[in-house]
């Protein structure tokens, strides 16, 4: 339950950062990065 808790607030903590962005793809993305789910390594 702590685990769900915590995603849980880095969630709503970056939703609340995230009022200035313009679409849902972009706001999608922010929350990717900052849960671990976006592979940020550009392939070569």
């Amino acid at each position: 339950n702590g685990g769900t808790e915590a995603i849980n607030g880095l969630i709503e903590l970056h939703r609340r950062v995230a009022r200035g962005f313009r679409n849902y793809d972009n706001y999608r993305l922010r929350m990717l990065l900052i849960g671990g789910g976006l592979d940020t390594l550009i392939p070569t």
